[in-house]
């Protein structure tokens, strides 16, 4: 099968549902008022694609891989990263987001070294097995997303609310927090406040 293949093109206001898209080739293109629902893309790259306002609703992700994406004010439902991480070591599936609801979403096995999570709200999300030192999460919503097996030294936590941190399965060496949501750390010890 032949890949199509798009470079610099603008493509805005689609919206598209349970389609499959094949041997595909997106490179710095953008997406504009876009949206995805539960479509599949087989064989897909994407590579310095920037997202403002779109949506994608639980896309699934067969030999696909997405490198540097930038997401500007998009609803990101059921997304699972790990099946969309590039070959190779020095790209990242995510460059950048901002002002994006995130719900539902898996981060396995990432780089988010430095990274800039504040300003988006990320719910019943997991980040495991993630690198995130040194990470700014600084006000976020994060109602049920679950931290596990992560390196979050020098992460910045303050006034992020309802995160879930296990804190014996975590590297949290000079990781910020403020009260009262840091209290929730307490909860993995199953221990009691009187």
């Amino acid at each position: 099968m032949s890949e199509t293949y798009f470079e610099e093109k603008i493509i805005t206001d689609k919206k598209i549902r349970n389609y499959t898209a094949e041997q595909c080739k997106f490179i710095d293109c953008e997406f504009r008022n876009c949206s995805f629902e539960e479509c599949k893309i087989v064989g897909c790259v994407f590579v310095n694609c920037r997202f403002s306002d779109c949506t994608i609703i639980s896309l699934e992700s067969k030999h696909s891989e997405v490198k540097n994406a930038v997401f500007k004010k998009c609803n990101l439902l059921g997304v699972h990263w790990f099946d969309l991480l590039p070959s190779g070591k020095y790209a990242h599936p995510i460059d950048k987001l901002e002002n994006c609801f995130i719900k539902y979403n898996t981060f396995e096995e990432m780089s988010f070294v430095k990274f800039k999570f504040s300003g988006n709200t990320i719910q019943e999300s997991t980040f495991e097995e993630c690198n995130l030192s040194e990470s700014d999460f600084k006000n976020c919503r994060l109602e049920g997303t679950r931290i596990f097996k992560c390196d979050i030294r020098k992460a910045d936590f303050t006034e992020a609310k309802g995160y879930i941190i296990d804190i014996a399965s975590n590297k949290m060496k000079q990781a910020k927090f403020s009260f009262p949501d840091v209290v929730a750390l307490l909860e993995s010890l199953e221990i009691k406040i009187v």
